[in-house]
């Protein structure tokens, strides 16, 4: 049980690792090549990708959960997991909410509703790959 739990925070850890190096990525690169947007955002951009990830790969793993256990905790719990933010997300929506209620609002749809698309299309997306196979 020791080296289980000594493992399983490994994989997460590593995963996390990855994810909040990407995250940087993302931000960096984000700030390069948009530097005067004021809607769409680094935080933006990590969590629907996030979101897109996070069903293909929800739905990939579930079909040997037990094989995949290590695999999942990189990816779902530690790279996915420090890839998005919901703290960002939470703070982006507070700056917008001082600037405009509408330009808050539009903000918190369109992260939520775009990401729960973008999730049920990793799901699809991976089904059909899963059947191709």
């Amino acid at each position: 049980m020791k080296n289980l739990l000594s493992s399983n925070v490994l994989w997460i850890a590593l995963g996390g690792v990855c994810g909040a190096l990407l995250r940087h990525a993302t931000n960096t690169l984000f700030g390069l090549l948009a530097a005067d947007s004021h809607f769409i955002t680094a935080t933006t951009i990590e969590n629907l990708l996030g979101s897109f990830l996070m069903g293909v790969f929800f739905t990939v793993l579930s079909r040997n959960p037990e094989k995949n256990i290590r695999i999942n905790l990189f990816l779902l719990t530690g790279l996915l997991g420090s890839y998005t933010t919901y703290s960002g997300f939470m703070t982006e929506a507070f700056v917008f909410f001082g600037d405009s209620f509408y330009l808050f609002a539009a903000y918190l749809f369109s992260q939520i509703f775009a990401g729960v698309l973008l999730l049920a299309a990793g799901v699809k997306i991976a089904q059909f790959i899963r059947k191709e196979n």
